[in-house]
């Protein structure tokens, strides 16, 4: 007799979770080394594939050990604010007492995204960083010189593979419907920036082949989706020109990125801009309004309160009642 522990299906689905974002990671590589002007792969193809699967491996390497270092500090707090909220609350205290679990753990949500967010800028660009002079000390021949070739290299590399690994996700069950979402949401970006820079005179993509023009606009919508913010204001019409305003302060940061990308993008301008903006929020409109819809059929109900005076309660009824 043989007993299935799920110990080995447990490990399989890890090791196949491990090798999808190494992929994802791989595939950010080797499209920041064909967009970054100051990027550079030479020598036969199997020693590229190999300097980039090396350069993958230590990018990810250290996202995880960030991630593992954050979560080590953060878990005493964490699990302190758990076990307060877990007891009976002691409703003669006061309400600094009552609302101290509450807040600890609303500071520690803020401050994990903000370590998230440095993580973009700082962690992807050091470790890429690291990784191209592993691969110059193996013999391999990687070259990337210059601070903010590193740095747009780097958050080329994290928005290309989120990009990815959505892709992947779509063969999930459990998260095919979210990931679609995501990745129409890129791409319907991506067709917004190519409908600004046909209809818009001040907003142009520089002269390349077409497969790589394409991969430069995906490049860009991957950038430009991957730090969302959403907002909901009491007031109609408000939101959407912050939005707007906001993704107007992204894309600009985007063409100012890109001058070290081949092929470059040019906003001239500020309303050639917040046109091109507008055209992408407007583009995008169809995916945000499907995400809207599932955070609402998943949102769970309201309970139903209990009737207090039931049908059998045997007080007298009647038309004043």
């Amino acid at each position: 007799m043989t007993v299935d522990t799920g110990l080995g299906h447990g490990r399989t689905r890890r090791g196949a979770g491990v090798t999808l974002r190494l992929a994802s990671v791989a595939a950010g590589v080797a499209v920041a080394a064909l967009l970054v002007a100051d990027f550079r792969l030479t020598g036969s193809a199997g020693q590229q594939v190999l300097a980039v699967a090396l350069m993958a491996i230590f990018v990810s390497a250290g996202i995880w050990a960030v991630s593992r270092l954050t979560a080590l500090l953060m878990r005493p707090s964490l699990r302190q604010a758990r076990e307060l909220l877990a007891e009976e609350p002691d409703l003669r205290g006061s309400d600094r007492e009552f609302f101290a679990p509450v807040r600890r753990l609303m500071f520690l949500g803020v401050l994990r995204t903000l370590v998230d967010l440095l993580v973009l800028p700082t962690v992807y660009p050091l470790a890429l960083w690291a990784g191209v002079r592993i691969c110059g000390a193996a013999g391999l021949s990687a070259h990337l010189a210059g601070l903010w070739p590193v740095v747009v290299s780097g958050l080329l590399v994290a928005a290309v593979a989120g990009t990815v690994g959505t892709f992947f996700a779509l063969f999930r069950r459990r998260t095919s419907h979210a990931a679609a979402r995501s990745l129409a949401a890129v791409l319907l970006n991506a067709a917004g920036l190519a409908l600004a820079a046909l209809v818009l005179d001040g907003v142009r993509l520089d002269s390349a082949p077409g497969w790589r023009q394409a991969l430069a606009l995906c490049a860009v919508a991957s950038l430009f989706v991957l730090p969302r913010i959403t907002l909901s204001l009491p007031v109609p019409g408000i939101a959407s020109v912050v939005l707007v305003a906001y993704h107007c302060l992204v894309l600009w940061l985007i063409c100012a990125a890109f001058a070290f990308v081949d092929p470059q993008l040019h906003a001239e301008g500020f309303w050639p801009l917040a046109g091109a903006a507008a055209i992408m929020w407007a583009a995008e409109w169809p995916a945000r309004l499907a995400a809207r819809r599932a955070q609402g059929a998943a949102a769970q109900p309201a309970p139903v309160l209990p009737d207090p005076f039931p049908p059998d309660h045997g007080f007298p009824s009647g038309p004043l009642y």
